[in-house]
């Protein structure tokens, strides 16, 4: 009949294995079971019309079916292996193949009306990252891109994460030049959080761990502190993971709800102090005690705090929990640097927190003090995204 290629009893040498992975050479079309029937009924010199003898299916079935045109049902699978001696499950894997290209060749000719989503995003990044194939089709690569954002079309992807970052820049200004890097970094985010067990959320227990992470501040070994600080959300339902930088984007953190008793704390890891650090995680933990409705607050350069006031709240909060009020105005008085490091003595806090204020604050003229700022240097490595 001029069948294209190779049918399943004259397999092509790469398979595409059916458990979801693919893996070497998939088709462009779809390969019928029909096709691999008449395959063996020429083999054992067996007609149509025997083949309906022998098994009690109609003649019009059985062409329909070599054609194509039918299904291969369970009880015709189950005839099938006692006239041919091929097995049923055989059978039935041919005709679930079938199925499933009819849908993958159907879903991949859509796509091409989607394309425009890889404008959106940054692919190059992705591919430097290992996120995306080095050398894929345009159609392929948009699989790739899809599967990484956990959706199933750019409608889906839209709805997911581009309009989630726009309600996040509704007030920003200028907008953000490169959402589609914001939505990696923080599917990344997503992503890794499955690998750090949590229990329920628990406000009380969350307050709890913020007082004990702001003892935190004066250790001075990331290897040390960072291993406790996740230990110490995630006993109150709060995931805290830290992700690299994406390319064309620089976010500080990010704070959304997972579910309604998990929570996620997303932070950059290119801090050069932990005084920065420190800041920008209890701004992200006030969003989460606020445990509203918006969903996702992110802490990067495009966000313009004077016109957000969620935003004026959570730097209110990580700027007064770190250096309380009642001792904020003893700031003006600190002249040295063994000023700043009694100061920090008496709050229980790092010295260099107190000096990240006094430069912040413009009390002392930036890198005044910086002697007694920690750099911070990841030391918990990450696992490839």
């Amino acid at each position: 009949m001029g069948h294209p290629p190779p049918g399943p009893l004259n397999p092509a040498p790469a398979i595409r294995e059916r458990d979801g992975v693919v893996r070497g050479f998939e088709p462009d079309y779809a390969v019928p079971p029909g096709w691999t029937l008449e395959e063996a009924l020429q083999e054992r010199h067996m007609s149509q019309a025997e083949l309906g003898r022998r098994t009690g299916l109609s003649a019009r079935y059985i062409s329909r079916l070599i054609r194509g045109q039918a299904p291969l049902t369970a009880d015709a699978a189950w005839k099938l292996e006692l006239a041919t001696g091929v097995s049923a499950r055989m059978w039935n894997n041919l005709e679930r193949g079938f199925r499933e290209d009819l849908v993958r060749l159907s879903e991949e000719t859509k796509m091409t009306a989607q394309l425009g989503l890889l404008d959106k995003i940054p692919v190059s990044a992705m591919v430097a990252m290992g996120l995306l194939t080095k050398r894929a089709k345009p159609v392929q690569r948009l699989k790739e891109a899809l599967a990484f954002f956990g959706v199933a079309d750019q409608k889906a992807w839209e709805k997911v994460w581009s309009r989630n970052l726009e309600a996040s820049f509704r007030n920003a200004s200028p907008k953000p030049a490169n959402s589609g890097a914001l939505a990696v970094w923080l599917r990344l985010g997503e992503r890794r959080v499955r690998e750090i067990p949590s229990e329920p959320w628990d406000r009380g227990r969350f307050r709890e761990a913020l007082t004990r992470a702001r003892g935190l501040t004066v250790e001075r070994n990331p290897a040390v502190w960072i291993p406790q600080l996740v230990a110490e959300c995630a006993r109150a339902g709060v995931v805290l993971v830290s992700v690299p930088d994406v390319r064309g984007v620089r976010a500080k953190g990010a704070a959304r709800w997972l579910s309604p008793d998990r929570a996620l704390i997303q932070v950059g890891n290119s801090y050069r102090w932990s005084d920065v650090f420190w800041f920008s995680f209890f701004h992200e933990a006030r969003h989460i005690l606020d445990e509203t409705k918006r969903p996702i607050f992110l802490n990067c350069s495009h966000r313009a705090p004077d016109q957000d006031e969620a935003e004026e709240r959570a730097d209110a909060f990580a700027r007064d929990f770190l250096i309380p009020p009642r001792y904020a105005q003893r700031l003006e008085g600190l002249r040295t640097p063994d000023h700043a490091q009694e100061f920090a003595g008496d709050l229980g806090v790092h010295p260099g927190i107190v000096v990240g204020r006094l430069q912040h604050d413009q009390i002392w003229p930036p890198g005044r003090g910086d002697r007694l700022r920690q750099p911070l240097e990841w030391a918990i490595p990450h696992p490839a995204p």
